[in-house]
């Protein structure tokens, strides 16, 4: 099970174009769902650590929380493209994911005035049409290196994975919806502290 949470190297050498971990030293902050009504929350948490994180936000909630998400612009923290309706693509043929990518694409580019250089494919599922899509856009599919679980609302989980899973140059998964919302600083601040008993740090593209 714990495939999911720390990507193989089996797999990764199938899909060398992706990024799974950061190619330099130092950790990569990830947030996948955004914006939502726990986004100000979550700001508030990154700024108390002094971390700037990649948001890979949905169009669909760009458009219904569009103040959280010009807040988390304002912060200083990197907004790329998760998709607009947060959709299992590896089920979807050309068109849809085209449409998929595209449209959110389009709302960021309104909003920021550019475009987004990084996709990642919704609960992490991508098929050839996925890849060719973010190919001919002139993007980069980011993955990661440690999916955290604190979409699973288990803090226990939280810590057992990050003891076992964070590395030095780690893309780091967290989450800003519903599921993650009660125990989202409990993680970070958990994250945090053991990147720094292991003398790592935080970096953003």
């Amino acid at each position: 099970m714990d495939l999911l949470y720390k990507p193989p190297k089996w797999l990764k050498s199938f899909f060398p174009d992706v990024l799974w971990e950061n190619r330099q030293e130092g950790i990569v902050l990830t947030i996948d769902d955004g914006p939502s009504e726990n986004t100000f929350r979550i700001l508030d948490s990154l700024d108390s650590h002094k971390i700037k994180a990649i948001f890979f936000c949905t169009g669909k909630n760009i458009e219904k929380y569009f103040r959280e998400f010009n807040a988390i612009i304002k912060a200083g923290h990197r907004v790329e493209s998760h998709g607009y309706n947060h959709k299992r693509l590896i089920f979807k043929g050309e068109k849809e994911n085209e449409r998929e990518i595209s449209k959110t694409n389009e709302l960021i580019k309104q909003i920021t005035g550019s475009e987004p250089e990084y996709f990642r494919p919704p609960y992490g599922w991508f098929n050839f049409h996925t890849t060719t899509t973010v190919r001919q856009k002139g993007m980069k599919m980011m993955m990661w290196s440690f999916l955290t679980a604190d979409h699973t609302g288990d803090f226990s989980k939280v810590k057992r994975l990050s003891d076992s899973y964070l590395e030095r140059s780690s893309i780091i998964v967290m989450h800003d919806n519903k599921k993650s919302r009660d125990i989202f600083d409990q993680s970070l601040d958990y994250v945090v502290k053991t990147a720094k008993e292991k003398k790592y740090f935080f970096v953003c593209f």
